[in-house]
């Protein structure tokens, strides 16, 4: 359903006249919805094709290849643009998070990307934990040889890491020995932790009324934009066989957020104030939305700059 909807010039989230000029002055976040032109295995692939196709050093042209979608220049149709009003408290929250193993993010592509690499990094990391857990087995007899025997693992796994990666030659990982650790009150190995790449942002919440009351054909333009963002929102089935996907979405709020690739993962159309019927239809004295965009990937600080923050 391509086209235009400027919620905050054309629509009755106000008393405001339509197109009056205190309405180019409302806060408003800019939506653009994206037909996708692959299957999710295509679009899978193409992700990692992406990655080494990337000639140019802006590392945004990245993002932007990371989903292909329909143009509208035969090939579909185009996006779909949206102007919602926004008038929220919380445009950002996100948490960061450092852990003593490598994230699953990172592991997730291992088969593809550096697998080696990764596996080897966690069993060193493995190892270590292994080894302040058996410092810590106080009052056993053999603590000192299991000690002995933890600290040479370790230092194996390194060993290997360090080669494999391009050390020097010749160079061995040592774990520092301790005489009788059985002796020590208490002991704890400290070691450096891992960020956790992984996408903790909060959505992005847009919310607004509707009014069926202030203009003739308030009531049909509301629910064709209704109409139009659920439409999207949805998977439609084109034979027994064949399910298209929602659209997908760039979503700006201008000098605060910016979200390259995101979905609607909550949405909320309601029924306020009296309601009649009209013809076939429930008509109320208003709809209340809710919309809560998510973002696909990590908003990395890349993102702010083109927020116009």
């Amino acid at each position: 359903m391509a086209g235009i909807y400027d919620v905050v010039a054309d629509y009755a989230w106000t008393s405001v006249p339509k197109r009056a000029g205190l309405r180019a002055e409302a806060p408003s976040a800019l939506v653009t919805a994206y037909e996708l032109e692959e299957s999710q295995l295509r679009a899978f692939v193409s992700g990692y094709v992406n990655v080494f196709n990337r000639s140019s050093d802006d590392p945004m042209k990245f993002y932007d290849g990371l989903y292909k979608t329909k143009s509208g220049n035969g090939s579909g149709a185009g996006p779909t643009r949206y102007r919602f009003p926004f008038f929220e408290d919380n445009f950002r929250g996100f948490s960061n998070n450092y852990a003593d193993t490598f994230s699953q993010i990172s592991q997730r592509g291992a088969q593809f990307l550096g697998a080696e690499f990764v596996n080897l990094g966690s069993n060193i990391v493995d190892e270590f934990v292994g080894l302040g857990a058996t410092v810590q087995q106080v009052g056993n007899d053999t603590l000192a040889t299991q000690y002995q025997n933890a600290a040479g693992k370790v230092e194996a796994v390194a060993d290997k890491f360090i080669q494999d990666f391009g050390g020097p030659k010749g160079f061995q990982f040592k774990v520092p020995r301790a005489n009788n650790p059985s002796e020590y009150p208490g002991t704890y190995v400290e070691h450096p932790m891992f960020y956790q790449y992984a996408n903790t942002d909060a959505g992005i919440e847009i919310s607004f009324v509707l009014a069926n009351t202030i203009d003739r054909g308030d009531i049909d333009r509301n629910q064709e934009l209704i109409k139009s963002i659920m439409t999207e929102a949805r998977p439609e089935r084109g034979s027994a066989l064949e399910m298209t996907f929602p659209r997908i979405y760039e979503v700006k709020v201008p000098g605060l957020r910016y979200v390259r690739w995101a979905y609607l993962a909550n949405a909320a159309f309601n029924l306020l104030g009296q309601r009649r019927q009209v013809g076939n239809k429930i008509v109320p004295e208003a709809y209340g939305i809710s919309l809560v965009y998510n973002s696909l990937t990590i908003e990395v600080a890349n993102f702010i700059e083109r927020a116009g923050m």
